[in-house]
């Protein structure tokens, strides 16, 4: 799932709340974490860190069978440290992410005051210098391509973030259906949790075997709004809590969902993409990029055929206001 309506004043409470009025924003260097990705990289390769995991020999066959895949340990807690301090910075407008922040939940009504329903974040990479070359993205990309083959090349990055009891849910979707039609459907989505996720704060839920089924008719979630969704319950469904530090994997056409976050914690996922490396270049040939040139300049008439379908061609994405 990728970019949608952002909520102009839900944004500007959020800057209050970090002190980011103004000229007076706060922008920390992009490159203040390059140096300290490129050593954990180099410390442990990403085929080294394969070579390692216990289970990497069954990881092709579970995700050709289930459409999805449950990784422990990607991140060590060393490493995990470094990408929540970043994900920290850019929620909390230290490096201000505003051209690519908006909320994903804002199809209904605001549940906490100065917080984003589900606040996404795209092209966390555009922000933080050599984010593409450490271990969360090294890793995933080599689990891509053990599971979906060599020739799987990163497509877009992005941040999906529950506060405390904002409690609402991520409709049931498959991502395929935000995207073009591509004459190669392999793609990949990895989401890996920067705390323990819930059944209360909104773990993923998928459905097996989803992924080869037939793309399910989608809709709007609301008129005019960007989320799609579709027919399906958690009865066909499976939940996945996780550890800190380990992540899902799931096929573009598989089911899956998560509830909204009723407890007291936060909820952050930092997701990663990947597809074979010709779909890519077709994509931008095509000029869809998810959103990388800035929300305001996504053109839906180029995206997913069930926008066209809806009319739903031109989607305004409210940019962060800047001013107090």
């Amino acid at each position: 799932m990728q970019a949608g309506r952002l909520l102009g004043k839900t944004t500007r409470a959020i800057q209050r709340r970090a002190g980011l009025h103004g000229a007076a924003m706060a922008v920390r260097s992009s490159s203040a974490f390059a140096d300290r990705l490129k050593e954990l990289s180099l410390a442990k390769t990403a085929a080294q860190w394969k070579d390692n995991h216990p289970n990497h020999g069954k990881w092709k066959e579970q995700f050709a069978t289930n459409g999805y895949l449950v990784i422990e340990d990607l991140l060590d807690q060393e490493e995990l440290d470094v990408y929540k301090e970043i994900y920290r910075q850019l929620m909390e407008g230290e490096i201000d992410s505003s051209s690519h922040r908006h909320d994903l939940g804002s199809h209904v009504e605001q549940k906490q005051k100065g917080a984003e329903n589900v606040c996404q974040i795209m092209w966390p990479s555009v922000y933080v210098d050599q984010l593409e070359c450490g271990p969360l993205h090294q890793r995933t990309g080599e689990i891509s391509r053990t599971i979906l083959g060599d020739d799987l090349d990163f497509d877009f990055d992005m941040l999906i973030a529950k506060d405390p009891e904002t409690n609402t849910p991520t409709p049931w979707h498959q991502d395929e259906s935000y995207w073009p039609s591509m004459p190669d459907k392999r793609a990949v989505s990895c989401w890996v949790a920067m705390e323990h996720t819930t059944l209360d704060n909104g773990c993923m839920w998928f459905v097996p075997g989803s992924h080869l089924q037939p793309l399910r008719a989608h809709k709007p979630a609301a008129e005019g709004a960007h989320v799609l969704q579709c027919e399906a319950s958690e009865d066909e469904g499976v939940p996945q809590p996780l550890s800190p530090g380990s992540c899902t994997m799931h096929h573009g056409r598989t089911l899956h969902y998560s509830r909204g976050n009723s407890s007291k914690t936060t909820r952050r996922g930092f997701i990663t993409n990947y597809r074979p490396a010709a779909m890519v270049r077709w994509e931008r040939e095509l000029g869809f990029d998810h959103g990388k040139k800035g929300l305001d300049k996504v053109d839906h008439s180029i995206a997913g055929e069930v926008y066209r379908n809806a009319g739903h061609t031109e989607i305004k994405h409210t940019k962060p206001s800047k001013t107090a």
